[in-house]
């Protein structure tokens, strides 16, 4: 699976984007679990490694989906209640990845995020260095 940044045009914050997924479900929620890990990519690695080392991890989400952590090695993700169509209430969608998938997920995000972050920087220090971009910013 391949996660690449991307941004809104016109915005400095980048968002992760699952390129190569064609399960519409799988997709959406592998998006959402890594836009929900973005500034805590840590305390999930901390959770999945916990969960790794025997201790169940249940109901870890935050505002897109939900997650499910077992020592077997399964992460369950669904979408959160506030997503959910009524007749999807008692039975949410969900899909099942790995511990390992997850931490790839969420290292390729990482190295994604600051490629782009480094490549956005790189470009607006070149244009800065252009003094016709000096004189329109006077």
């Amino acid at each position: 699976m391949i996660v690449k940044a991307s941004a809104i045009p016109g915005s400095d914050s980048a968002y992760s984007v699952v390129a190569d997924e064609p399960d519409h479900l799988r997709r959406n929620l592998i998006s959402g679990f890594l836009a929900d890990c973005e500034g805590n990519e840590d305390l999930v690695l901390a959770e999945l490694d916990r969960a790794e080392a025997g201790t169940p991890v249940l109901g870890w989400g935050d505002l897109r989906v939900y997650l499910d952590m077992y020592p077997d090695g399964r992460v369950v993700i669904e979408p959160t209640e506030r997503l959910l169509e009524d007749d999807q209430q008692d039975n949410p969608p969900q899909i099942v990845i790995t511990i390992a998938e997850a931490r790839k997920l969420i290292f390729d995000w990482i190295e994604a995020r600051d490629k782009w972050y480094a490549e956005r920087e790189a470009t607006q220090s070149h244009t800065s260095d252009d003094p016709r971009s000096i004189s329109r910013r006077c």
